[in-house]
């Protein structure tokens, strides 16, 4: 058997504990920060005094041991586990091969903790769109729908109930790590995020999924189990989370895990001890709808740290049912190991009195491990990413591939720094339709979760002085919910519009094209590659034109007044609105191979009202 802690010193008076066979100087931490958007705060912690860390199964009930010990005598503890380390906590889980990146128990304690601000978005953005390149799924969509029928083959048979199944993407990561952290924070909005520089190893988290909240003698797990797609459009987006709601399979699925957590939790809790205060309760986060619900249990005295993830780990909502079962399963069909993907990350808080120390784990999902090794710095950082989803006997497999790949989307898309804004005509008769403009700032300020005050903005508004020529006003909303008032004299345009057609394509379902936001590289792109025109009809996915970049179209097909539907994109125009609520113009999809049958064109915005337009030949 191997000695589980070899203290060596790290330099200034610090030491470091660790496993055999783990190298000091790879995981001392030179940044430790946590994020939680939900509370709007950050963490940053000090220099560490002492690190653990165990490179061999063995080792990992004694450091996460050590990393609570630290905790009583006074210390902020942050650390991580990985789902290779489960045999260090019911020998009944399979043996796996661990990652080659980071350690299978890793934790370092520190004497301050500071309060700064969230992690704001990165504000610039990359050209492709992305901060990482060379994107491939390890297995691929035919080999995990092919490990959705085998699922379902073993579900059969009796072997299971459900197994978690995932794939693993890898890429490489053009951008520093922190800069991708920082956009998939903004991305995914959730509580429990974490940036780790380990030195050559980074870890790069945004989970929204709670696993454990200890808290004394209580302890709070959340398991998530069901998932839809956002879609850009609010209506179509409540549509989701609507049938999420009342998916039958989701439900199930969801209902499984929670008996599977009230079991696991039964093993540390006094008699009775256990309850579900929460049942199906839909989430949102800025790229998708989750189903969660809350299990709770009160503690026995004896109970430490070490003993609860004996009881609990892995999550089940990230293994599926029976445990030790579904394990073996993924064992058997995942083709690498899944390293802290589908561990846990947490922070262990200073014991008070003397009592238990508080602690918080989030399930390592939505998370990017990077190699940031200097040998692996002039091509790019490798990164690799794991998504997948509980697998049930009803699952399609096209399905389950669609919802990996919706889960991607917190890494492929960067998300960096918006605002939400309008902008109204000023003019000697006032602002005009004021509130539509507000009802649409309040709908987008929903969606993306940023906090608004419609009655501040409005008395503002109102109190403007009436200029003597036109002015464009704007209004901008920050994430935060500042907003900002600003109004200049409108600028010139051509009374008659001038229209290229752009040979990119947009999708119908993106949000930055379905709201209004400062994030318009689309738009200036589509103008960019048309200086001849006026302005740029944008074409969707299915070959329907959606708008131009500055208003909505209009056009004369049959002898009737047409419009774009907001099902093809685009913005929900305020001018727009008024003019199909007075019948004078109807919805109807225009394909772009129909634009030659019509008879006439005009833009229509609310800054600059009904303008005639034609398309340019050629």
């Amino acid at each position: 058997m191997s000695t589980p802690f070899i203290a060596e010193p790290a330099g200034a008076g610090l030491a470091v504990a660790i496993g055999p066979g783990a190298a000091t100087h790879r995981w001392w931490p030179r940044r430790v920060r946590l994020d939680d958007v939900g509370r709007g705060v950050g963490f940053e912690f000090g220099r560490a005094h002492h690190v653990w860390c165990a490179a061999e199964v063995a080792d990992v009930v004694g450091v996460v041991a050590a990393a609570e010990a630290a905790a009583m005598a006074g210390a902020w503890v942050v650390g991580f586990v990985t789902y290779e380390a489960a045999r260090a906590f019911d020998d009944a889980f399979p043996v796996a091969e661990p990652s080659a990146t980071l350690p299978l128990a890793w934790f370092a304690a520190f004497s301050d903790r500071d309060e700064v601000p969230l992690a704001e978005p990165p504000v610039a953005s990359p050209a492709t769109g992305s901060f990482v390149a060379d994107v491939q799924r390890l297995g691929g969509s035919e080999w995990y729908r092919d490990g959705v029928e085998q699922v379902r083959r073993l579900i059969e048979t009796g072997d299971v109930y459900q197994v978690n199944l995932t794939d693993r993407i890898r890429c490489r990561l053009t951008a520093d790590p922190f800069d991708l952290y920082r956009s998939m924070v903004a991305t995914q909005g959730g509580a429990f995020n974490a940036f780790l520089d380990l030195g050559d190893a980074a870890v790069v988290s945004a989970s929204p999924e709670l696993f454990l909240q200890i808290d004394r003698g209580t302890v709070l797990a959340r398991p998530m189990k069901g998932t839809r797609r956002r879609h850009g459009r609010a209506e179509r987006d409540h549509e989701m989370a609507a049938e999420l709601r009342a998916s039958n399979k989701d439900l199930a699925e969801n209902v499984m895990i929670v008996d599977l957590l009230r079991n696991d939790l039964t093993r540390v809790s006094s008699p009775g001890g256990v309850s579900v205060p929460e049942l199906f309760e839909v989430e949102r986060y800025e790229t998708v709808w989750q189903l969660t619900s809350t299990v709770a249990a009160r503690l026995r005295p004896e109970v430490g740290l070490a003993d609860v993830f004996r009881a609990t780990f892995p999550c089940g909502s990230i293994t599926g049912a029976p445990k030790v079962s579904a394990m073996h399963a993924i064992g058997r069909l995942e083709q690498a190991p899944r390293g802290l993907y589908c561990g846990a990350i947490g922070m262990i808080s200073p014991s008070v009195a003397g009592e238990r120390p508080p602690s918080i784990w989030s399930v390592a999902i939505r998370t990017a491990v990077v190699d940031t090794s200097p040998d692996t710095a002039s091509l790019g950082h490798h990164l690799e990413f794991g998504a997948g989803g509980g697998i049930t006997y009803d699952s399609v497999p096209t399905d389950e591939d669609d919802e990996l790949e919706s889960k991607t989307a917190v890494l492929r898309s960067a998300r960096t720094a918006f605002e939400l804004f309008e902008t109204l005509r000023l003019d000697a008769h006032g602002v005009h339709r004021l509130a539509p403009h507000l009802r649409r700032l309040a709908s987008s300020a929903e969606y993306f979760g940023f906090p608004y005050d419609t009655a501040a903005i409005a008395a503002e508004v109102v109190a403007l002085p009436t200029p003597r020529v036109p002015h464009r006003l704007r209004i901008t909303l920050e994430r935060s919910g500042r907003h900002r008032v600003q109004a200049a004299p409108l600028d010139p345009a051509p009374s008659h519009v001038h229209l290229a057609v752009a040979a990119d394509r947009v999708l119908s379902s993106d949000p930055f094209l379905c709201h209004k936001t400062t994030r318009r590289a689309v738009y200036d792109q589509a103008r960019a590659a048309h200086p001849e025109a006026d302005d740029v009809l944008l074409v969707n996915e299915r070959d329907e034109v959606v708008e131009t970049t500055v208003a909505n179209l209009l056009y004369l097909f049959e002898g009737q007044w047409c419009t774009p539907p907001l099902t093809s994109g685009g913005l929900p125009g305020i001018g727009r609105q008024a003019l199909v609520a007075d019948l004078s113009v109807r919805e109807r999809v225009l394909l772009v191979h129909e634009l030659p049958a019509c008879q006439a064109f005009a833009v229509v915005s609310s800054l600059r009202g009904r303008r005639s337009a034609e398309i340019l030949q050629g």
